[in-house]
């Protein structure tokens, strides 16, 4: 821990600027859109009623849910601490996770900085309910089921954490076929330098 505000200390800050701006405004605005757009439901729309916004797509259907995401899970009081629990553990994780490689210098891709400040914009939107408000639980609104029955209840933050989990998966993808790209050239020229060599041998026998 010592060595790394050590690092810290000798980060040049301004080559993370641009990451700072963009990370801190799209964590900002999953927050805000997802608890401003709860707000406006809870104090706007029947409880337990479909609302059609769209025919046959998305219907406003607000419920409270003391579950998992997406209208998951059940109202038991140990699944909701531990809901409550891996929530706040990857609200922190997050940040943990970046001070530490900026500490070693990494530089973040674009598509990772977005996948990530969605997860945790996403995540703390629903911390702060599941949080501030156990009681009531989280505001969910958002309803497909005209078209897919059976799928749960979301709301904003659920579709900022799901949207950024894809996104790193896509990342993780890209990034696994540059460094197989990398081994293969690698593996190539080996196998080209160790041609030339038995070439040079044999032309010297």
């Amino acid at each position: 821990m010592r060595k790394m505000f050590e690092r810290l200390k000798q980060v040049n800050y301004r080559n993370y600027l641009a990451f700072f701006i963009y990370f801190g405004l799209i964590t900002i605005a999953a927050i805000v859109l997802d608890q401003v757009s709860k707000y406006v439901a809870a104090n706007n729309l029947p409880q337990g009623e479909a609302v059609p916004f769209i025919p046959n797509f998305i219907d406003w259907y607000l419920t409270f849910n003391k579950g998992a995401a997406w209208g998951l899970g059940d109202n038991n009081t140990f699944s909701r601490i531990l809901l409550v629990s891996i929530s706040w553990i990857v609200a922190l994780f997050i940040p943990g996770y970046l001070v530490f490689q900026i500490s070693k210098s990494t530089k973040f891709d674009v598509l990772f900085g977005v996948s990530l400040a969605l997860v945790w914009g996403g995540d703390i939107g629903n911390l702060i309910d599941r949080t501030f408000f156990f009681d009531r639980g989280v505001i969910d609104f958002i309803s497909i089921q005209s078209w897919w029955n059976g799928f749960g209840i979301f709301n904003l933050a659920d579709s900022a954490l799901v949207v950024g989990i894809f996104m790193l998966v896509i990342y993780f993808i890209i990034e696994e076929i540059k460094y197989l790209n990398v081994k293969r050239k690698e593996n190539e020229a080996k196998e080209l330098e160790e041609k030339q060599k038995e070439t040079e041998n044999k032309d010297e026998k």
